[in-house]
């Protein structure tokens, strides 16, 4: 059973971030988690019984309205459980409780709190060094069937950890998967590409799953935008501003979907 933290708020994107968690695996558990931030107010010196009257007050407010979107799609899917409900920092909140109850897969549907593709996998990393625990962050954009899926893999543990987590949803899904060797950030060594390619083809066999596969050198940018503009999702293991100029370019933001594993690395 795939064990799924879905962030949501009161957003199309969170309904959509809800229905992709319940597509991915026959046997799984849902848990919304909401994290509200309520603004500050100004209340004097002395009157703590009116800021937690206040405090009780937004909870429920905000309980109230999460839990009306989980109802609504509870009728789609019943494997949704009740709502939690938080206050703080969302990416801080949201990740303290994936790590405390050993969540398989974080999904957060984009945009959230006004942060695209990009900036939530810069938000969500900068939680994770914070905590020293990897992460692994599903985003999407749209609400669509999986089936052409591009692994990126640099042979690094994250790629490594990215690959099994696809397996666990293969045998729900069926998906074209091609896989792109690439090496380390700075380094364009074809023969380091060929060794990832390589190791991310075994991990791939012991499931008995086959992937057409290429270099980045083979594809070049003109190429790889191509592999990125036709798929349903994107796995990659590093992200956009860790050195590997090329992924910069290639407009992740619109991408239908893309799964980091935000490690240590």
């Amino acid at each position: 059973m795939l064990n799924l933290l879905v962030a949501v708020d009161t957003s199309l994107e969170a309904s959509i971030a809800l229905r992709t968690a319940c597509s991915l695996s026959s046997k799984v558990s849902i848990q919304p988690i909401y994290v509200y931030d309520p603004p500050g107010r100004d209340i004097e010196v002395g009157a703590g019984w009116a800021r937690h009257s206040w405090e009780k007050e937004t909870s429920h407010q905000a309980r109230a309205n999460i839990e009306n979107l989980v109802l609504a799609e509870r009728n789609q899917c019943p494997d949704i459980n009740d709502p939690v409900v938080l206050k703080g920092d969302p990416a801080a909140k949201i990740t303290a409780y994936f790590r405390q109850n050993h969540f398989d897969l974080l999904v957060v549907g984009a945009p959230f709190r006004s942060m695209k593709t990009v900036g939530l996998s810069r938000c969500f990393r900068n939680a994770v060094q914070k905590s020293k625990k990897g992460l692994p962050l599903l985003i999407v954009r749209h609400l669509k069937n999986i089936q052409r899926v591009v692994a990126l893999t640099d042979g690094g543990d994250s790629a490594e950890r990215a690959l099994g987590l696809l397996l666990r949803f293969i045998p729900f899904l069926t998906v074209k998967i091609t896989l792109v060797g690439l090496a380390r950030a700075g380094d364009k060594s074809h023969k380091i590409q060929v060794l990832n390619l390589e190791r991310g083809r075994a991990i791939l066999k012991e499931k008995d799953m086959e992937a057409c596969g290429h270099t980045i050198s083979e594809l070049g940018f003109k190429g790889i935008k191509k592999k990125l503009k036709d798929t349903d999702l994107l796995i990659c293991p590093v992200l956009p501003h860790d050195g590997h100029n090329y992924l910069k370019e290639l407009e992740i933001n619109k991408l239908q979907a893309a799964l980091f594993y935000i490690g240590q690395e």
